[in-house]
């Protein structure tokens, strides 16, 4: 009987159709049956393949009585994770905030899927169903951050203009004047300046940036 396995990197994997776990093979890699199997010809057969997740996966087809392992039969991917919306799409700087993500092929389980706002990993991601994550927003800044997700090394494409940061505001300036040559120190007070000085804060006094 033929049998033909979908090679996956190692995740925390539901098992349908099963796990076979096969001699030689290589590190963090788990292996899926496909559900069931038929021969076409001597050069054709047609597999249907089981529920799971990420891209570019390795095909191995075993043969015969005992089987014989054959790779290189090419690879195949599962349909990418994709964004639809992000609730609430606006938060403060500092994140912390849970936002839930709306899209499709986060997995039919829990495959440790991360959102991303931007380049930036959320604080957290938790799983809830194949088309809705929680994210906890990370500390970052922008009125216009994509959103997206990656799932078993599958990163899927981005929603512009997913989340925005809260602009800065500013309460107060100490002190209020200084000598025209520059070079006075000030002190700004108020919010959403970002959770550390990774955040990168730049001042201006009029058009022109402090130093």
């Amino acid at each position: 009987p033929l049998e033909v396995l979908i090679i996956t990197p190692a995740n925390r994997m539901a098992s349908v159709g099963g796990y076979l776990p096969v001699g030689g093979s290589r590190q963090n890699e788990e292996k899926k049956k496909c559900e069931t199997v038929e021969w076409i010809s001597a050069t054709a057969i047609s597999c249907t393949v089981p529920s799971g997740v990420g891209g570019s996966l390795d095909v191995e087809v075993l043969l015969g009585q005992p089987k014989e392992l054959y790779r290189g039969f090419g690879l195949f991917s599962y349909a990418a994770p994709t964004v639809a919306s992000v609730t609430p799409s606006a938060g403060n700087s500092a994140g912390g905030l849970p936002v839930t993500v709306v899209g499709a092929n986060f997995g039919t389980n829990d495959f440790e899927a991360k959102v991303y706002l931007g380049a930036t990993p959320c604080a957290r991601t938790l799983y809830m169903t194949d088309s809705k994550l929680v994210c906890v927003t990370p500390a970052g800044g922008g009125a216009a951050v994509s959103a997206s997700v990656e799932v078993s090394n599958q990163h899927g494409p981005l929603l512009p203009s997913a989340f925005g940061y809260a602009s800065p505001s500013i309460f107060g300036v100490h002190p209020q004047s200084g000598a025209i040559g520059g070079d006075t120190h000030l002190t700004i007070t108020g919010n959403n300046f970002g959770r550390s000085a990774a955040a990168h804060p730049k001042a201006f006094v009029g058009a022109r940036a402090c130093k």
